[in-house]
């Protein structure tokens, strides 16, 4: 039973660590929406700039290859928090699968401890109750 809490106490804890590790990534990826967020105002600006300045439309180009692949590489980035994220949550739901596991196991040993402590009682009461009928019929 001991060795019951202590696996239960170990995928608890790994339950955790991987809630957290969720929790990181989940952070990840709002503060990639955040920069891509702030990289589209940025783009727009540079648009509003290149729109009334003709030095600025002309540096716009050069300016708008840059930012593609700067988005290119926020996505991408998102795609791979996306990954580790849903890899994250099945390895969760494996572990809370666990935890539910040996939880089950210890309710188990505790209901049959309850019967065999019972059993045991129901015995004693049982002889003590023969050895007074005993007693009474002598």
């Amino acid at each position: 039973m001991k060795s019951l809490r202590t696996l239960l106490k170990l995928a608890q804890r790994d339950l955790e660590t991987l809630r957290r590790a969720l929790a990181d990534q989940v952070t990840k990826d709002a503060n990639v929406v955040q920069r891509i967020d702030g990289h589209e105002q940025t783009l727009r600006n540079e648009q509003r700039l290149a729109q009334r300045d003709y030095e600025s439309a002309r540096a716009y180009g050069g300016y708008a290859v840059t930012a593609i692949a700067v988005r290119k590489a926020l996505d991408a980035e998102r795609i791979l928090i996306a990954q580790e994220t849903e890899r994250l949550r099945a390895l969760i739901a494996e572990a809370h699968t666990e935890v539910r596991k040996f939880e089950r196991l210890i309710e188990l040993e505790e209901q049959r401890e309850i019967r065999k402590r019972e059993k045991r009682e129901d015995a004693e009461l049982d002889e003590f109750a023969t050895l007074r009928a005993a007693r009474l019929n002598r």
